[in-house]
């Protein structure tokens, strides 16, 4: 069965001209860009995140784990390919995500990985307004020699070099999932007191309150309701009993499947998508509680699974 594991990468090592100074420093709502990126694939499920290229001090002043560019100055053709060779990687899939993307949603990001792993394609890209937005893709790492061969070729777009893979495309994406700020125009300006995704209704930012998995198992046992938010093929290969299931991508238009006069207890693979879950639905009116490590906690305190749908 296909899998949805992957890792995380964050491409900054652009000039910035336009922006005038470095763009994945730059701060939206106190943090810099970069980290927001991180933090959405983290969310999102990454196994690992990784910023690659840029200011590396400064980049690890703000929790990032940083590698070099292998071909700094040249563009973010190269810093693909360095992403997806990486000799530490965890996963056989990588996200690699632009650093100046002004509001990074996890559910956008889990919703193309998954489109990935249904499609079998070396590469699924979002398609909004009719562009492809080659800097939010989701990548099978089989594919660094090709695009190692294209780049020593000359090439230096990546567009151009994807015309040598098989592409699959992921449509009705949100186009403020992948706004991206070259210039400080760009840069969102927020109401008074307002977050991320004020007025819509992607994932906000709250307070995320958290259970353990024994405790959970007693809240279970009376009853309580669990919701899984992963992927479907990752819930099919094990889930833990009773665990009904609404994908992280699709929590803001199913909020009316979640009750609102009891405590629902949200889950995942390792706590972070349930987490972004958790925020959203606190925000809207939802007592829900995020459980501390996943599936995996769930699992290695010797608890049953169920498999399938």
């Amino acid at each position: 069965m296909a899998t949805d594991r992957f890792d995380g990468y964050v491409l900054c090592g652009g000039a910035s001209r336009r922006m005038g100074r470095d763009k994945a420093l730059v701060e939206v709502d106190g943090t810099a860009m970069a980290r927001r990126v991180a933090d959405a694939l983290r969310a999102a499920g990454a196994d690992r995140v990784v910023a690659i290229g840029g200011d590396a001090a400064a980049l690890a002043g703000r929790g990032l784990h940083v590698e070099p560019d292998r071909w700094p100055g040249e563009g973010p053709l190269g810093g693909l390919i360095t992403a997806l060779a990486d000799p530490h990687r965890s996963a056989d899939v990588a996200v690699v995500l632009a650093c100046d993307l002004t509001d990074p949603d996890p559910g956008t990001i889990a919703r193309t990985v998954a489109a990935r792993a249904r499609s079998g394609s070396d590469a699924v890209v979002p398609v909004v307004d009719g562009r492809h937005q080659w800097l939010h893709g989701v990548w099978d790492r089989r594919i660094a020699g090709i695009l190692g061969d294209v780049f020593r070729a000359g090439e230096r777009s990546v567009a151009g070099a994807a015309l040598s893979l098989r592409i699959a495309t992921l449509d009705d994406v949100a186009a403020a999932a992948v706004h991206d700020a070259d210039r400080p125009e760009d840069l969102p300006v927020r109401p008074p007191g307002a977050g991320s995704g004020a007025g819509t209704p992607s994932i906000g930012s709250v307070q995320v309150p958290e259970i353990d998995i024994p405790t959970l198992r007693q809240k279970l046992d009376d009853s309580a309701p669990l919701f899984d938010v992963r992927q479907p093929d990752e819930y099919e290969q094990g889930h833990a009993p009773g665990a009904r299931l609404v994908p992280l991508g699709e929590v803001p238009d199913r909020l009316g499947e979640f009750p609102t006069d009891e405590t629902v207890y949200v889950i995942c693979r390792s706590g972070g998508r349930s987490g972004k879950a958790v925020e959203h639905l606190r925000a809207n009116g939802v007592d829900a509680v995020n459980v501390a490590g996943g599936t995996l906690a769930w699992v290695e305190a010797g608890n049953a699974v169920e498999q399938g749908g």
